[in-house]
């Protein structure tokens, strides 16, 4: 008798849970990220391009910039994360393409510099610029975008991984923030949101 009823209890709890699934979602309106908001959140800042030339998002007015964090060692997340924002910069057209800049920031700058840090970022997409700084000018241009990294010690022949959000960002031609893009976006979901900062 107790087994009868733990079952039942179990079936009406999913059963639960399914309706209400039913009720409180819209299945006609296609879910769309939220995007972060504050008084503080986004804004110019300076970085450095190959051989230390400074870069700032406000040479880029008037382009839409898609701008991630990561680092060109990184064995798997920012390679996955930055073809996806590649191949949604290649589903524009040549119009839009041409208004589009690919901002890949490095949190790395102790390997990555100079003509390494650009051939990987252009290797996605010849619109990427890759930048970098100082630990402390990163870590400053990380916490106005909401990320995150951090060095982790590593067995393997890297010697160590940086731990890091991995987030697409997206900024409108005014420089202010347009949308942000979950790890694991589509290319689809990542044009939809450049086509909304052109």
């Amino acid at each position: 008798m107790k087994q009868i009823l733990f079952f039942a209890s179990i079936i009406a709890f999913v059963g639960g849970l399914v309706v209400a699934q039913q009720y409180l979602s819209d299945p006609s309106k296609p879910s769309k990220p939220i995007p972060i908001a504050g008084k503080t959140f986004g804004g110019d800042f300076t970085l450095n391009e190959k051989g230390g030339t400074p870069a700032s998002l406000s040479d880029y007015r008037g382009k839409a910039v898609v701008m991630y964090f990561g680092y060109a060692s990184c064995p798997d997340v920012c390679p996955t994360s930055l073809a996806v924002i590649g191949s949604a910069i290649k589903s524009l057209s040549e119009k839009e393409q041409e208004d589009v800049v690919g901002l890949f920031v490095s949190v790395d700058p102790e390997r990555d510099n100079g003509e390494r840090l650009k051939k990987y970022a252009q290797y996605f997409h010849k619109n990427f610029v890759g930048i970098t700084g100082t630990p402390e000018e990163i870590q400053k241009v990380a916490r106005q975008y909401g990320s995150y990294f951090a060095k982790v010690d590593s067995e393997s022949a890297l010697s160590y991984l940086v731990d890091h959000t991995s987030t697409t960002f997206i900024i409108g031609r005014d420089g202010k923030f347009v949308a942000s893009r979950p790890h694991a976006s589509t290319a689809a979901e990542i044009a939809e949101g450049i086509r909304e900062a052109l």
